[in-house]
């Protein structure tokens, strides 16, 4: 019995050990911009969900394209059925990265590490590689992040009618910022 619990315990503590090297948030706010001298289109949500898992040095995150707020109701409508296709198609209703920080990060120090973060963007269906620029700042009760990189919608099948595409950019701007916590089960 004495080596059950003890066996036991220390199972425990090698599962505990490993969910401390996943982080997590779901409600990592992610901003797009898309200026022009014509107009700016800025949108932003709350509603990120991502994951850190240091041992790997990876990163995962996904967004529902609907939960994007912008300054006009129209733009936002017009977001989701014209260009995203939100309801469309199920593929079409997320986007979606799945990537690995490319520069070494001690994860038991607090100080800011600006890396390059490499992987697989899907959007609107296509899946793209990219690169993003990250500023990762571990911390002793969690992880802020923050990262940034540029998308051109049509690489992603992404249609602009001739009659708005002045008012598009030809790039979109998308900005990440995450406070992760531990991952719970």
């Amino acid at each position: 019995m004495k080596k059950f619990l003890i066996l036991a315990l220390i199972g425990l503590s090698f599962t505990s050990l490993k969910a401390q090297n996943i982080f997590f948030t779901k409600d990592a706010k992610i901003n797009f911009n898309s200026s022009t001298p014509l107009e700016d289109i800025v949108a932003e949500t709350n509603q990120g969900t991502t994951f850190i898992d240091i041992s790997k040095n990876e990163v995962k995150f996904s967004v529902l394209t609907t939960s994007f707020k912008f300054r006009r109701a129209l733009m936002e409508e017009h977001f989701n059925e014209n260009y995203m296709e939100s309801s469309k198609n199920k593929e079409f209703a997320k986007a979606k990265f799945s990537g690995t920080i490319t520069t070494p990060v001690d994860w038991k120090s607090d100080k800011t590490v600006t890396s390059e973060v490499k992987g697989d963007f899907t959007m609107h269906g296509v899946t793209k590689q990219i690169t993003a620029h990250a500023k990762i700042t571990p911390g002793k009760t969690g992880i802020v992040a923050t990262a940034e990189f540029r998308i051109v919608p049509q690489d992603y099948n992404i249609a602009i009618p001739a009659a708005v595409s002045d008012k598009i950019a030809k790039e979109v701007t998308i900005k990440v910022e995450a406070n992760y916590a531990p991952y719970q089960k």
